[in-house]
């Protein structure tokens, strides 16, 4: 394999490139390559300067100002003439962000901004009526002065931009190539589009005028192309990356993991001379209980009247074994609240279930079902991977030792979203992917303002205190110390109320070549290459 060409593979396949469509990680890890936004999270989750150098708001928090740099071009392409290229301006921003908002372009990220920005419902109705957008919360202050007005303080607003639907694209490619540009990309990213034969590969080239430099003075990025196959089978992928031509791997079969990686995350010794990147992933995975008893599966069900019975059905699962014998170390123990270890707000000091079968019994009894006794039994419904299917057998075990019986029940996952959307399941698994990496982000869905259909509160949790809370910590300008100290409070009170029963924050595993070095991961399994390189291969 080139030593200058960094080779992934997507099973899943691409299909667009459009940063306004780039909704799911294939998208993202290969938009990630093309496209910058006004500022991008580092290793570390914290926002920093990229096409804007620098920013400011006023003391409300509502207004903001970012300059943006003056040496960040666009790729060469033909949609900028005999140019080829040109300096991106503060009308580019603007232009992104008015293009999101338009209904035509039908974004799944119509909402980042929707309720944000001033004027943005009214720029959504104006394209609704074909009109050209507008938005008085957007201006252009000069060429490299973007300001933007909120509807209110939003604290994450900052993780909204480094969202990949807030990737910055020219006017000029969307116009040159129409529906095409979802498959000819344009932006200002460390690689350009080479070629792209849907299912079979895509290569990006070198950008050699992109913006950034490493501390020695180096132009960035250091790898030459990357090249992205589309071998759907996950088993002929593994063989693949076992031959040298794919530089990670991101995902093992599960017939294969085990046989790669031992129970505590390690490698097998047959593996040892490859590199195994793992982190506990900005997510959560649990069982969500429907506690709106004016919903006909609420009313029926007998733990949406008890917080004793589902803090029983907390304390009965092992979550420890589970992550061991079933998950095979692809997990962290769901121990603490409901933000992930690893991201911003996370607290050791949140304590939450840890499997105590006794004290599940006592409470059982104190609820009026002593053994179990006199509890219906509760069904448990989710999609029928294979993986879900076994943490949902161990778990049903598990609660059959304290007398509950469940019944497990297996759905198609797109039938099974919209059951749970619609609020028609007592109990149900699922699990919560962080937008951003803010824990507001994940608190949004125990707020009353966010019921389903409309919002994230799948479980229809509704408290006074937490929405108080929520308000605090998605609009107050403090900082980050107090915003915490509201978001573990929160999470206490969630915990004492238990709308869910708490598995396990998933770990993301990537096993790397061993002459590849610089490839970052961190709890959002982002794909970053820009500062990848290949040293000469021993093997």
């Amino acid at each position: 394999m080139s030593e200058t060409t960094f080779t992934y593979n997507e099973p899943n396949g691409i299909t667009s490139l459009d940063p306004a469509r780039a909704g799911y990680q294939a998208a993202i890890w290969a938009g990630t390559q093309i496209y910058n936004g006004l500022v991008e999270r580092d290793s570390n989750s914290l926002i920093v300067p990229c096409i804007a150098e620098s920013w400011q708001s006023d003391p409300t928090g509502t207004r903001w100002e970012f300059r943006l740099r003056r040496d960040v071009a666009f790729h060469d392409d033909a949609c900028f003439g005999s140019a080829r290229t040109r300096l991106v301006t503060a009308k580019d921003i603007e232009y992104s962000f008015l293009r999101l908002l338009d209904v035509r372009t039908k974004s799944p990220g119509l909402w980042v901004f929707q309720k944000r920005i001033k004027g943005a419902e009214s720029c959504i109705e104006q394209t609704r009526r074909g009109l050209r957008p507008s938005c008085e919360g957007i201006r252009c202050m000069g060429d490299s002065i973007i300001q933007i007005d909120l509807t209110q303080p939003f604290a994450p607003f900052l993780q909204l931009l480094s969202m990949p639907y807030a990737w910055i694209i020219p006017r000029e490619a969307v116009e040159y190539y129409g529906e095409e540009f979802s498959r000819h990309p344009v932006g200002t990213g460390p690689f350009r589009m080479d070629h792209w034969t849907p299912d079979i590969e895509l290569v990006l080239q070198r950008n050699p005028r992109y913006f950034k430099i490493d501390k020695t003075g180096n132009r960035l990025p250091y790898m030459e192309s990357v090249v992205v196959t589309f071998v759907r089978d996950t088993k002929t992928e593994f063989m693949e990356f076992r031959k040298g031509k794919l530089d990670v791997l991101s995902a093992l079969d599960p017939s294969i993991a085990t046989a790669v990686v031992n129970s505590d995350g390690t490698l097998q010794r047959a593996f040892a001379a490859y590199s195994l990147q793992q982190v506990c992933a900005e997510s959560i995975e649990y069982y969500g209980i429907l506690l709106d008893t004016a919903c006909e599966s609420g009313k029926a069900s007998p733990l949406s009247r008890s917080a004793l019975v589902r803090q029983a059905l907390n304390y009965a699962i092992d979550r420890e074994r589970i992550v061991r014998y079933v998950l095979h170390g692809k997990g962290v123990p769901a121990h603490h609240g409901v933000i992930p270890p690893g991201m911003p707000g996370f607290s050791p000091e949140v304590h939450g279930y840890r499997y105590n079968p006794d004290r599940a019994r006592m409470l059982l009894t104190k609820a009026g079902y002593p053994g179990g006794a006199g509890l219906p039994a509760v069904t448990l419904q989710m999609g029928n991977s294979a993986r879900t299917v076994s943490v949902g057998e161990a778990i049903q075990q598990m609660w059959k030792e304290i007398g509950v019986t469940v019944n497990l029940k297996q759905v198609d996952f797109p039938q099974h979203l919209e059951m749970v959307s619609a609020s028609k399941l007592a109990l149900w698994r699922t699990s919560w992917i962080g937008d951003y990496s803010d824990p507001e982000n994940f608190l949004a869905l125990f707020a009353s303002e966010f019921f389903s259909p409309s919002g994230p509160n799948t479980t229809h949790y509704k408290r006074t205190s937490i929405d108080s809370l929520y308000g605090l910590i998605a609009s107050s300008p403090v900082s980050s110390e107090q915003r915490y100290r509201w978001v573990h409070e929160a999470e206490r009170q969630i915990l004492e109320d238990c709308p869910w029963v708490f598995l396990y924050y998933p770990v993301i595993q990537r096993l790397v070549q061993p002459n590849v070095t610089g490839l970052p991961i961190d709890g959002s399994d982002r794909l970053v290459l820009e500062r990848v390189r290949k040293i000469r291969s021993t093997r």
